[in-house]
């Protein structure tokens, strides 16, 4: 019997290649550069499963391509650029990763906080031009400590910010969405309240309009 196809669109980590490999037969996109349309199309031509990514976009058109395509891994949180409706009238399905990435963003939105506040790249930018003659009173900046830290949006993302702000000492931590949250260590706000008394803003809403 033969094996199936499963194309993946973009760099996986090796693990998952063996993994998948085991299922079927993979096609591969070893290169950073995502796949052009026609290239996309052309491999995906008898493919029975696809893992895709952000760069991707599978819709009525792409799907004429594929009739041996029976689901549509996104390797992802969003799906704005599948078209669900289309895949479900090829009946093909559609499946996310509804927590992906929730940890590793609220540690980057945190450790670009800290950056801009501490000049971590003007500082950088200064050494490196060559202009660096040992310290003087410049780049001053200010930290999390203390601080006033406002999140809009108090969901998972939000919440996992929250959660990793304690153990910077902020003063207050606010929190603002219409929705119930229980976190004893974040303080409801409105969003005016927050623009007007947060020393940080993260923004962890949707982007839905």
């Amino acid at each position: 019997m033969m094996r199936p196809c499963i194309v993946i669109t973009n760099p996986v980590h090796p693990p998952v290649l063996d993994l998948l490999q085991e299922a079927g037969e993979v096609v591969a996109n070893a290169s950073i550069a995502p796949w052009t349309r026609a290239e996309l199309s052309e491999r995906i031509a008898g493919a029975s499963a696809i893992m895709a990514f952000m760069p991707d976009c599978v819709d009525a058109d792409l799907l004429a391509q594929a009739p041996d395509l029976q689901i549509v891994a996104c390797a992802l949180k969003g799906y704005d650029n599948f078209d669900v409706d289309a895949c479900t009238r090829a009946g093909v399905w559609v499946s996310i990763v509804p927590d992906l990435l929730i940890a590793p963003t609220a540690e980057l939105a945190i450790g670009l906080a800290i950056g801009l506040a501490r000049n971590v790249r003007l500082s950088d930018l200064h050494v490196r031009s060559g202009a660096h003659r040992g310290w003087r009173a410049d780049f001053y900046g200010s930290g999390l400590a203390g601080a006033a830290v406002g999140i809009v949006g108090m969901g998972k993302l939000g919440s996992a910010i929250a959660q990793r702000l304690q153990g910077f000492g902020c003063g207050r931590v606010l929190g603002v969405d219409p929705r119930p949250f229980a976190l004893d260590y974040v303080s409801r706000a409105s969003l005016d309240q927050a623009l007007a008394e947060a020393d940080y803003l993260f923004v962890a809403a949707p982007l839905s309009r």
